[in-house]
């Protein structure tokens, strides 16, 4: 009895069973390399997308702390001038006090007060340091120093100095 032939036959067949296995492993190996770089690019896509927003979102804080430490430094500059002008106008105002028409500034400061508070106003005029008038009556008093006088020139001026900064 002569198993060669059997033999090749069966070795045949093996060797088809493991082509076609092979062939099915290959299959199979491509689907899932595909399904893996399909999955990889689309893991990518989404990353990109996330990593623009994030970005984005960062640019935005970045200009949004940027344009408020630039209102900040402007305010502050602002608020320096503003007080440099307070300053040298207190300065100033006190050199009103030997000026020749000072005098008559006196004169009407002291009237203004006696028609707001009345005749009966206690008046100090001239006061050391601060110049000008005060008035007081019981409770009531009006404040027509130097000083005074300056911050509210100073406060009348707001609408202007507001239009400086533009």
């Amino acid at each position: 009895m002569n198993l060669e032939p059997l033999r090749e036959a069966l070795k045949a067949q093996a060797d088809a069973d493991a082509e076609r296995r092979q062939a099915e492993v290959d299959a199979e190996c491509k689907r899932k390399l595909a399904t893996a770089e399909a999955e990889a690019r689309s893991l990518v896509a989404q990353g990109r997308r996330e990593g623009e927003r994030a970005a984005a979102q960062a640019a935005l804080r970045r200009r949004a702390l940027a344009s408020r430490r630039g209102r900040e430094l402007r305010l502050a500059a602002q608020r320096s001038l503003v007080d440099e002008l307070r300053l040298r106008a207190h300065d100033q105002v006190l050199e009103l006090r030997t000026d020749p028409g000072y005098r008559e500034l006196l004169d009407r400061l002291s009237r203004a007060a006696r028609s707001q508070l009345g005749s009966h106003v206690e008046l100090e005029v001239d006061a050391p340091g601060v110049g000008g008038v005060i008035g007081r009556a019981g409770r009531q008093s009006v404040d027509y120093s130097l000083p005074a006088l300056v911050e509210r020139a100073i406060e009348d001026l707001d609408g202007e100095l507001e239009a400086l900064w533009r």
